[in-house]
């Protein structure tokens, strides 16, 4: 198993681990090596290597991509932790109020153009 992390902007960085699992048919013969990576600002539970684990995911080039695992030497849940949904909820609704707030702006310049009342010549 190996570690690495790669940055991603100024101030945060992802921690990538890549592993490889052996898969064994029904009468217990290795038939494939499967490399596997699994991203996130950081891990919950750990493998080591001669752990048995289940693991779910997409292909990518090759390469097995997954969140989450199962440890099933340990019985541990092994998964990566990222930037948790409510913050980034509360970020494109903060967003979004700022966008509504300026697009009312502009809308009010647009329908009250014109000289305010009162207004010498007019």
């Amino acid at each position: 198993m190996q570690t690495r992390s790669e940055s991603r902007g100024e101030n945060q960085s992802e921690a990538i681990w890549t592993f490889r699992v052996e898969r064994y048919d029904t009468a217990g013969n290795r038939i494939a090596l499967v490399p596997v990576e699994m991203r996130g600002q950081t891990f919950e539970g750990s493998i080591h290597d001669g752990d048995w684990v289940r693991a779910r995911g997409r292909m990518r080039s090759g390469t097995l991509r997954v969140t989450r695992l199962e440890n099933l030497s340990t019985g541990a849940s092994v998964h990566a932790k990222g930037v948790p949904k409510a913050a980034v909820i509360a970020f494109f609704v903060f967003f979004l109020l700022i966008f509504a707030f300026v697009a009312w702006g502009a809308y009010q310049v647009i329908t009250n153009s014109g000289p305010p009342p009162g207004f010498p010549g007019s």
